[in-house]
């Protein structure tokens, strides 16, 4: 883990880069930019010694920030339905934001699982930096638009600016931060008694990762930035459906699990993690451990 290091952090106010800045504030001086729309996230990473600071990504704005960090990990997003808003939101902002810290010494992008073209006929096959790229998110059309973008425009300035980069494509995270992820969200939906929507045919499958990982994992993705960009798959190591997340949370909750089978769209996938583990190694917990863990920080068990 870096130390004495200045670190900014974009979007520490969600589930997956919350994580990465807790875990860099132990042993650094980290900033965290956002729009905050949630005050009390805003204070509780200024609880921790984080400084904080207001960015609209869209508007082209650093007055409230420094230029001089040593490490940058981009994880905020601003999605509209309108599609040209959108890039500007979020590609335009990526290429600005890297102008801005041109001085790192390395940049994590975090993207998604969603630039992947879907292969509609093999709903289980695990996708690898090799797949092919098209996108796919049935919920939010613009969604994989503007992650294929942004990983383009992420590209092009890591070799305009000579600056190190890895483009780290997001599976399924989860923590304790944010909405918390699939299975916090399972769990309240499960606790208000509704069932968890199914596809009729199939389980979904993804391949979750903790929180406790993605703070762990972040900054050994920053060590194999390169320029061209290192490009590689983040995500937990086992293949987990629906099902098999919704008995563990019953397990550990006592609530019932209930599913609504009916014809539904679901972007869940498997990773193949293969590049992942030759870079940077395997994760630290089992998912069930991971779902545990988080469950236990925030307060759905006890520790």
């Amino acid at each position: 883990m870096p130390e004495g290091k200045k670190i900014l952090v974009t979007g520490a106010t969600g589930q997956i880069a919350g994580p990465i800045a807790e875990n860099f504030a132990q042993n650094n001086e980290v900033w965290c930019a956002a729009r905050f729309s949630n005050p009390a996230r805003r204070a509780e990473l200024e609880a921790m010694g984080i400084k904080t600071c207001m960015w609209d990504m869209g508007s082209g704005d650093f007055s409230t920030m420094p230029d001089d960090f040593t490490h940058v990990v981009h994880s905020a997003l601003n999605v509209d339905p309108g599609y040209d808003t959108s890039i500007t939101n979020n590609a335009e902002a990526v290429a600005l934001l890297m102008q801005h810290c041109g001085k790192a010494e390395a940049f994590l992008h975090v993207s998604s699982f969603a630039v992947y073209s879907k292969h509609q006929d093999h709903p289980h096959h695990a996708y690898a930096e090799t797949d092919a790229l098209g996108g796919y998110a049935p919920y939010l059309p613009a969604y994989p638009v503007i992650k294929l973008a942004s990983e383009a425009t992420a590209r092009a300035t890591a070799r305009m600016l000579d600056l190190p980069t890895t483009i780290a494509r997001m599976n399924t995270g989860f923590s304790w931060t944010g909405h918390g992820g699939m299975p916090v969200r399972f769990y309240r939906m499960l606790a208000e008694g509704k069932p968890v929507p199914a596809p009729i045919d199939f389980d979904n499958i993804c391949s979750p990762i903790s929180g406790t990982d993605i703070g762990d994992q972040a900054h050994l993705l920053l060590e194999v930035a390169s320029v061209p960009a290192t490009i590689v798959n983040w995500a937990g190591d086992e293949p987990v459906s629906d099902p098999e997340m919704c008995a563990h949370i019953a397990e550990l909750t006592g609530v019932e699990a209930k599913f609504a089978r009916g014809e539904f769209h679901f972007d869940g996938t498997i990773s193949d993690n293969t590049r992942r583990e030759q870079l940077i190694g395997k994760c630290s917990l089992r998912w069930k451990d991971g779902v545990r863990d988080t469950f236990a920080r925030l307060g759905i068990i006890s520790a």
